[in-house]
This record gives structure tokens, sequence and C-alpha cells, in this order.
């Protein structure tokens, strides 16, 4: 009898709680959507319940909802104008909503559970922005840790050299803020700005847009592109061979074709029309921001609504191809 009790106690304590918890279990897909719905929700409480996040009138909550998701999902739109609305703590929420929807929530309690001595399942590893099936060469949690490491030097980068630029503007504190703010939101593809017209005052700067492009494009790549790309340079390093898989191949071909012919494309469009004002350089160098930001961003340094119609549906195009697959840029994919 006794026996016979432990026997039904041990199944119930190990079998029966074990298979209740497998219904409730969320597929990697349902996680993966369910992070960033959850990442929305909090983001829209936060800007309505948080204090010290407005210099005007609070956002509505339909406002917040919206505000909160083009952050988490990185697309850049806004109904209000976050330069006048939001205070610095409003802006540097917003922020933090843009750095964790560009990476991705469960990339992002990936790197906590590696800082922690922690191992990552494989459900977990499978709802990642990264797929690394088809680069066998990479070790994935080398991999999930590097995410953070590439994602703060390139902001990092990013911030310093913006900030150098903006210093004779701005002056030396003042340049701080807008520096680390288009830094992340550049890098993770977002398109969010603090200036009231995106960055047409920066129009005849060449070395603002070409730095901005810079982190798009970075951004857009991709995780794997820029991993196997380190592994390449240390190799050489080292003298060792190493070659690179079909995929970043095809992500770094297919970026740069995209960009010269989008370049080439917006030349013809706007040399005579939106650009016309400007110097021959700063034509050369708007029409390539314009090919960058609008696969995979959404800043803009003219005003879209004098562009041509031809630009227009290119535009269109681009933004449908968007960037490269495991990046933080939307779109169907390269």
């Amino acid at each position: 009898m006794k026996k016979r009790f432990k026997k039904i106690r041990s199944k119930w304590a190990v079998g029966e709680p074990a298979r209740r918890l497998h219904k409730f279990q969320l597929t990697s897909p349902q996680l993966f959507v369910g992070s960033f719905l959850s990442l929305i929700v909090l983001g829209a409480i936060g800007f309505k319940v948080l204090p010290g996040l407005y210099q005007a009138e609070p956002l509505t909550w339909l406002d917040a909802f919206f505000t909160s998701t083009s952050a988490v999902c990185v697309t850049g739109l806004s109904v209000v104008d976050i330069s006048k609305v939001f205070t610095f703590w409003g802006q540097a929420f917003l922020l933090l909503l843009i750095q964790l929807g560009g990476l991705g929530m469960l990339s992002f309690a990936s790197m906590i559970i590696l800082a922690f001595g922690g191992r990552i399942s494989l459900r977990q590893d499978a709802c990642g922005i990264v797929q690394t099936d088809s680069v066998p060469t990479i070790d994935r949690r080398k991999l999930l840790a590097d995410i953070f490491r590439f994602t703060m030097l390139f902001e990092l980068i990013g911030s310093i050299a913006l900030y150098l630029a903006w210093v004779p503007k701005f002056g030396w504190v003042e340049a701080i803020w807008p520096a680390i703010f288009h830094s992340v939101s550049a890098f993770c593809n977002a398109g969010f700005s603090t200036f009231s017209d995106s960055l047409i005052g920066f129009q005849t700067s060449p070395f603002v847009l070409l730095i901005i492009a810079g982190l798009i494009v970075a951004g857009s790549l991709g995780f794997l592109a820029h991993e196997e790309l380190w592994i390449q340079f240390r190799s050489n390093r080292k003298r060792a061979a190493f070659r690179l898989s079909l995929q970043t191949r095809l992500v770094l071909v297919t970026s740069a074709c995209l960009i010269l012919v989008g370049w080439g494309f917006y030349i013809v469009f706007e040399w005579d029309h939106t650009l016309r004002l400007l110097s021959s350089l700063d034509k050369i160098v708007n029409a390539l921001f314009m090919s960058v930001t609008a696969r995979t961003a959404g800043f803009n340094a003219v005003d879209y609504g004098q562009v041509s119609d031809s630009s227009l549906l290119l535009t269109l195009l681009l933004m449908s191809i968007g960037g490269s697959p495991g990046s933080t840029a939307g779109g169907i994919k390269t």
C-alpha cells in the first residue's frame, strides 16, 4: 500500500504537471509574436503612466498604442512631433522601445541568460531573430552574444561620429543626445528623429547623411553577415582559409545592387526636381541617402510630398523589398 502510494505520488509530481504544462507551451512563432505584443502593451502603458515624459499634452491611449507599436516594430511613423511633445525622458523611453524592438525580445533575453551563465534552450534559439542553419560554421550561442556586441559597437561608433559632426552646430553638451538617439534609431532602421523635419535640415551636410546611411546599411545586413565577416577578418589575420557562405554572399551582393540601382534612378528622377537647388556633391549624396533609407529605415532628407511620381514608385518597390534576413530591417527581405 505504501509503495503504491509512493508510485501514485511520483506519477502526479512528475507526469501530470508536466503534461498540463505541455498543453500550455507556446510554439516558437507564438512566443515570438507574443513577446512583441507584450512589449507594445507595456510601452503603451508606460507612455500613459510614467511621469515626466511630456512637455506638451500627454498622448491619448490610441496615440500611445500607435507610438509604442511604431517604435517596437521600427517603422518610424509618428502622429506627434517627438521634439515638441516628449521631454528627454520621453525620448529615452521611446528609444528603449526602438532598441528592444530592433534586436528582438528573445535575442535580448538570450543575452541576459548568457550573462548569468545560463544555457539557451533549442526553443529559445529557434525563436531568435537569426537562423544559423544556412551557416553551419557559426556557433549559435556565440552568435547571440555577438549580436549584443555588434549592436553596441556600431551604435557607439555612430554616436561618436554624429557627435563630432554636430558639435559645431549644437555645442559640446547639446550634441550628445541627438547623436545617441539618431545612431540607435538608424542602426535599428527605425527612422525616428528628434528633429521636427527629420533630416531635411542636413541636406547640405554630406558627412551626417553618410554616417546615418552607413548605420542603416549596417543594421540591414543582418547579424549573420556581421559574424561571418568578423570571422573572415580574424582568419585573414591568422592567415587561415575561410570562405563566406552563400547566405552572406547573397546578402552583400543583393544589398549593394539595390543601393546602386536605386541611387542611379534617384539621381535621374530628382537631379532637376527636388535636388535642383543643391550642389552637385549634395545631389549625389542625397540621392544615395534616398536609396538607402527607402529600403529599410524611414528617415528623409527631402520633402517626399514634392518628389516625382517615379521616385515614389521606386520608393514603394525598395520598401517592399526591405533589408536582409536576421536584421533590424523590415520588408520581404533580400
